[in-house]
């Protein structure tokens, strides 16, 4: 971290909280980091990532604003895709580990494709809000083999 910022108040995934109402700095973050921060509404975040890690999606979940381009991201979500979104959540209450969960999560894949909603970022991050990297992982797993099948 730089040197002017060490001064600051830290937190870490697993250590702290952050105030709402003021700005963030979130420094090459992971994304159990951000999950503590997204739910800020009155505090400005400066997302500085990692060359290796892409918060585009996450971006655009949360509607960040661009400053490079100007431009306030967004997925473009309409209300079948956000409850397609849902159903894939519900179906990975388990961590996605049964052969149930994996069909049912295929299905509401291809809905989100039959109505042009499907983003794999967006996938990914909407169910990394509250799902552990582990169940991530197995998600990982059904997403790749989705996207093998078209």
């Amino acid at each position: 971290m730089p040197d002017e910022l060490v001064k600051e108040v830290v937190v870490t995934e697993r250590s702290g909280s952050v105030m709402d109402g003021g700005i963030v700095l979130a420094y090459c973050p992971t994304y159990k980091l951000m999950n503590k921060i997204s739910h800020l509404k009155k505090s400005i975040i400066m997302l500085v990532e990692w060359p290796t890690e892409n918060f585009e999606a996450w971006a655009r979940l949360v509607g960040a604003y661009n400053v490079a381009t100007g431009e306030v991201m967004s997925t473009s979500l309409g209300d079948d895709g956000r409850s397609a979104l849902d159903a894939i959540l519900f179906e990975g209450y388990k961590g996605w580990i049964d052969d149930t969960a994996e069909r049912m999560t295929l299905h509401y894949l291809r809905k989100l494709r039959g109505i042009g909603q499907y983003d794999r970022g967006t996938v990914l991050t909407y169910m990394r809000q509250t799902k552990s990297e582990d169940s991530i992982k197995r998600l990982e797993k059904i997403l790749d083999q989705f996207d093998q099948s078209t």
